[in-house]
């Protein structure tokens, strides 16, 4: 679930070429970090698959949570295009709103817990989607890429929310795995076509 801008005129120093085609100017440490905490919760997720929901839903409260708050603090401190900035705090807060309803036990059913897995994943693809759209070259593809993994992930969820607890378990911890590796893998490839 990452969060793509970058100052103007800040870019060689942000890891990406000034004047590149890339000019979605990616965060590296950003967009890193947001991989490996989504590939760890995925981790975290397999590897208690006889954990209770309750659990499940903390551990989807707290990643919700981390990366809403880095959404919404990278579309308060950068200064590239507002309307990638309103995008960004818009998906940012909402998945603050659902990390803050599953620590509350809102979620406390299966079908509720899955509802919110899927809007979030649902933000998140239509974020990197839009965002991939403002931006040029291969960090186009990336983002268009992980972002109808997102929605496919999301669509999941929101059309099958009735899942049990063990498929619920595996749907999550899966796909974020995935998902987060690739934002990992996106992050080293496009800082390494900017020093390139």
């Amino acid at each position: 679930m990452a969060t793509f801008s970058a100052r103007h005129g800040d870019a060689p120093r942000r890891g990406v070429a000034h004047g590149s085609p890339a000019t979605a100017a990616v965060p590296f440490k950003q967009t890193l970090t947001l991989g490996v905490i989504t590939a760890l919760f995925g981790i975290v997720v397999l590897a208690w698959p006889g954990e209770t929901l309750r659990v499940l839903g903390a551990l989807v409260g707290v990643w919700l949570l981390v990366a809403g708050v880095m959404r919404v603090a990278a579309a308060l401190t950068e200064h590239q295009g507002m309307g990638r900035r309103v995008l960004t705090g818009v998906v940012g807060a909402a998945m603050i709103i659902g990390g803050v309803a599953c620590l509350r036990d809102v979620a406390n059913g299966v079908v509720v817990l899955a509802l919110i897995v899927g809007l979030a994943w649902l933000l998140t693809g239509v974020s990197e989607i839009g965002i991939g759209m403002m931006t040029h070259g291969r960090a186009r593809i990336w983002l268009t890429t992980m972002g109808v993994a997102s929605l496919v992930v999301g669509l999941v969820f929101v059309v099958w929310p009735g899942v049990t607890l063990t498929a619920m378990v595996l749907l999550t911890g899966i796909s974020a795995l995935v998902i987060g590796c690739v934002e990992i893998a996106f992050a080293f490839i496009m800082r390494r076509e900017a020093r390139a």
